[in-house]
């Protein structure tokens, strides 16, 4: 085939995304741009007809063969699919548009965290960042610092919690303008702050200043000194509960590539790729360190459909130690499911994802945060469950409610105790759009309860944030009392139809002939099977009072 030919030939075969984008194709199935762009490749094999000027006919539009990525030639191995379950906001995106695409929400990630809180003062923004030691006392910081080792290191200990206030003690008798280490003490103090007050105050915005400062003035010549991997962990975690996604994904990122570069994705120490040799690290707290980082942006990452940094061995770290009153070992303990989801992983079938949630619920979490990041695991499998359309036996849903409800109690409990965890208010978010999928009556019978915790919350932090998924959450209960409230009409619709019948009774009409009758006594000799049949009360069954088959 000659070059001109190949190009014809692209200009005729030319698949419907391409066509509508206006991109070379190349006429394969799929063609390599929908391969690369992740679209559902298809084409229109109906001959299109002849456009005319007197009159202009407006194109068919084209389900992408169908709209389901189950048997798109693009997503042959559910790539596409995989993406929307792990993604809340795809799936909630779905969820409206099957039932009403005209009032669905939008794509957004409803609830990801309470958002950007209030200032305490009219106070907007700062100026410069001020030096740590200036933004408050020694005494303040360490009430502060003290908030965040009570509340936010018992699943996220990563820091050494003696070697920090001695640390912090000796930064305050130090001349020194600025050190590294003050990235590790304005973000410790700064959650510190968030999860001691609900307002914003000039305090906190001071503080995450200064760490932000302190972080970005660093050059690296090297690998990464261990303080500034600790520093930018801080700041993912502060991030994660109150900014904005992408700008926490772009944070997360950057974080692991810091880790790959420090070589603390690695067990073994290696001659040609030493680990960091600034400072010397607790192998325990490498590991730590290393989870924390890799929990923050797998999740992120699934969030918003992204890719997660991954290595290219030695891709989860070992497991922590497990050490009395702490319990990251239940939250990096998570990792391998977490990881196993990855939309990249194509290894998955119906026993795979049944095991991995009955697997997961047998999980034994403790703390608050620790049982939320398991809930919101549990989110997950059901919505990739959901998408592929499978069956959950009947103990395994039981046990799935079991835990919803004990995720509900939990972000009141958060709430009560000034512990604004990212997971507050996305997983009730959440369990609201999944019990709805279910659509049992178990499952709905819970759902007032998830939207009161949920509306607890939004009144509790009253945030834009907050307040954007509070409506999304009545949008969706009420698409789908619209959607009910339409059913009963076409029910009642069809018993009312009853209503105009005439009275019961069979007509002078209807009354079977001798001939007839003797007609279908023959027909009942002839047939076995309808030899035991009452003829007589067949024929006069509706002349017969008795109870209707509904009651039985």
């Amino acid at each position: 085939m000659s070059q001109s030919e190949v190009k014809r030939k692209r200009a005729r075969m030319a698949c419907e995304p391409c066509r509508e984008r206006k991109r070379k194709c190349d006429g394969d199935e799929p063609c390599s741009t929908c391969r690369e762009w992740a679209y559902d490749c298809y084409y229109d094999r109906q001959p299109r007809r002849r456009r005319t000027t007197q009159h202009r006919e407006t194109p068919t539009e084209v389900a992408p063969g169908p709209s389901s990525p189950y048997k798109s030639p693009a997503d042959g191995n559910g790539l596409v699919r995989r993406l929307e379950a792990n993604s809340g906001a795809a799936f909630v995106r779905k969820m409206g548009l099957k039932i009403d695409p005209a009032k669905a929400p939008k794509l957004s990630l409803f609830g990801w965290n309470i958002g950007k809180r209030n200032l305490s003062s009219q106070l907007e923004s700062v100026g410069s960042a001020l030096p740590i030691t200036e933004i408050t006392s020694l005494e303040h910081m360490k009430s502060l610092a003290q908030v965040y080792f009570e509340k936010v290191h018992p699943c996220y200990g990563f820091i050494n919690r003696s070697r920090f206030f001695e640390r912090l003690t000796a930064r305050w008798k130090s001349s020194s303008a600025n050190e590294l280490y003050d990235s590790v003490i304005g973000g410790v103090t700064a959650i510190g702050c968030l999860f001691s007050q609900r307002n914003m105050t000039m305090t906190e915005m001071h503080l995450v200043a200064s760490a932000c400062s302190t972080l970005e003035r660093q050059v690296l010549s090297g690998t990464p000194p261990v303080d500034l991997l600790t520093g930018w962990t801080l700041r993912v975690i502060y991030m994660r509960i109150t900014d904005l996604p992408h700008a926490t994904w772009m944070e997360s990122s950057k974080l692991m590539h810091l880790i790959e570069a420090a070589g603390f994705h690695r067990e073994s120490a290696d001659s040609v790729f030493p680990r960091s040799c600034t400072t010397s690290c607790d192998p325990d707290i490498r590991r730590r360190l290393f989870g924390v980082a890799q929990h923050l942006n797998m999740w992120t990452s699934y969030d918003l459909g992204l890719s997660r940094v991954s290595f290219q061995k030695d891709d989860l770290p070992l497991p922590p130690s497990v050490q009395p009153g702490d319990f990251t070992h239940e939250v990096l303990g998570l990792l391998p499911v977490s990881a196993s989801l990855d939309p990249g992983n194509s290894k998955e079938n119906e026993v795979d994802l049944e095991a991995t949630l009955s697997n997961t619920l047998n999980g034994y979490h403790v703390e608050a945060p620790s049982i939320m990041a398991q809930c919101n695991l549990v989110l997950c499998i059901l919505r990739r469950i959901h998408t592929q359309s499978l069956d959950i036996p009947s103990h395994l849903a039981e046990r799935v409610l079991i835990l919803l409800k004990k995720a509900l109690d939990c972000a009141r409990t958060m709430l009560l105790g000034y512990s604004p965890w990212h997971q507050m208010a996305n997983v009730p978010f959440q369990i609201t759009c999944v019990l709805l999928v279910m659509d049992t009556r178990p499952s709905l019978s819970m759902l007032p309860e998830a939207m009161q915790t949920l509306k607890l919350v939004a009144s509790t932090y009253d945030t834009d944030s907050m307040r954007e998924a509070w409506s999304a959450a009545r949008l969706l209960v009420m698409l789908h009392q619209q959607r009910r409230k339409d059913d009963i009409a076409i029910f009642n619709q069809s018993l009312d139809l009853g209503l105009q019948e005439p009275p019961l009774g069979p007509s002078p009409q209807d009354i079977p002939s001798a001939e007839e009758y003797s007609w279908l006594g023959a027909l009942v000799a002839d047939l076995p099977g309808l030899q035991k049949v009452d003829l007589d009360q067949f024929l006069n069954a509706d002349m017969m009072d008795g109870p209707d088959f509904i009651d039985g």
